[in-house]
């Protein structure tokens, strides 16, 4: 069996026993057919980067579970003939799950993160400033091609303007010879 990540979006003007019944449709699949759901993670309602079927937002669930093709073929028929999904996708999930879902490691892993003791505070200081210093330094960086584009705009402007006009004189001088 391998692990799979589904992320699909729910039409959210429904109300939120609707949305509770198609995210467990889901779920009900999955175990059905031989899966084994590692994390759901409902994400809720959320605003689409696109319009689709004329709406803005869209309620955002994952789930990362361990199946066979055939959940996935059977997953995929369900959202293509459910009118409640907006948009699925489907992919093999080859991430860390610890990564993917904190709460599935240790208390013991966790203590360890949150204090660790350092006797170089000066390191880290140092480290701090430098990192700094470079952001000041993007920042200048950033900001110095904005005022020199718009002034090399208007010259490149100006010069085919001027350039024009000296060859029409010149022009107009043979004429007149």
């Amino acid at each position: 069996m391998r692990t799979y990540e589904t992320t699909f979006i729910v039409n959210p003007q429904t109300d939120d026993a609707t949305i509770d019944s198609q995210v467990g449709a889901i779920s009900k699949l999955i175990l059905d057919n031989g899966g084994n759901i590692l994390n759901e993670n409902r994400m809720g309602t959320r605003r689409l980067a696109y319009p689709i079927q004329k709406l803005t937002q869209g309620y955002y669930t994952t789930f990362v579970y361990e199946g066979t093709a055939e959940v996935i073929s059977i997953l995929d028929r369900h959202f293509n003939l459910g009118e409640a999904y907006l948009r699925h996708l489907t992919i093999v999930f080859e991430g860390d799950l610890e990564k993917f879902n904190p709460s599935l490691e240790d208390s013991n892993d966790q203590e360890e993160k949150v204090a660790p003791v350092s006797n170089e505070p000066e390191v880290k200081s140092e480290a701090i400033e430098e990192a700094a210093e470079s952001q000041e330094e993007e920042k200048i960086e950033e900001a110095e091609p904005e005022t020199e584009e718009p002034v090399a705009e208007t010259s490149e402007e100006e010069k085919p303007k001027t350039d024009e006009s000296a060859d029409s004189k010149e022009f107009n001088e043979d004429d007149q010879l």
